[in-house]
């Protein structure tokens, strides 16, 4: 298994080399988009082994948590989508994934029969204290190498990265 130094030297040298061929690629861009998605996948990747034997998705506990951090433990399927970056589809799998595993119920809503609520359950909530610790420490593993100054910086750039992003129309012309 090769570093993520490695591998973002090696991402560099590719960026590199097709700059050499085609003008104008914004090499400083694509190589921090690329260690964004790549940073982001390695520490998915680290969640889910902590996940795993409990037969849950990174996607499946990000959901419990927006449930569990929630000021009622509820939340619309659709909501959720939005918070934890998902589409309707995958939502389905994850509640389904959720209320199989009784983390989660899902019920009609009491206010507006045509929308879904969704709850989390006392064994939802003891499931996210049992396993929050460990969820932690990996977390703060991988942050280490950071001080609080380092901490508070990268997230005012990816706070303004955001805001750029979200500035920026999606149909962009080509």
């Amino acid at each position: 298994m090769q570093s993520l130094s490695s591998d973002f030297a090696a991402m560099q040298a590719g960026i590199d080399r097709v700059a050499a061929r085609i003008a104008g690629v914004p090499v400083a861009d694509v190589l921090l988009l690329r260690m964004i998605k790549h940073l982001g996948t390695t520490m998915t990747a680290r969640m889910e082994r902590v996940l795993q034997p409990h037969g849950l998705a990174e996607t499946d506990f990000s959901a419990l948590m927006q449930l569990f951090s929630s000021a009622d433990g509820s939340a619309s399927p659709g909501e959720l989508c939005g918070l934890i970056a998902q589409r309707p589809t995958n939502m389905t799998r994850i509640t389904d994934a959720l209320v199989r595993k009784r983390l989660v119920t899902r019920r009609p809503d009491s206010a507006d029969r045509r929308r879904v609520a969704l709850r989390i359950t006392p064994a939802g909530v003891r499931f996210v204290h049992s396993l929050l610790p460990e969820m932690i420490a990996g977390l703060e593993a991988g942050f280490a190498g950071l001080g609080a100054g380092d901490k508070r910086q990268l997230d005012r750039l990816l706070r303004r990265l955001a805001a750029s992003i979200d500035a920026t129309p999606q149909d962009t012309p080509r």
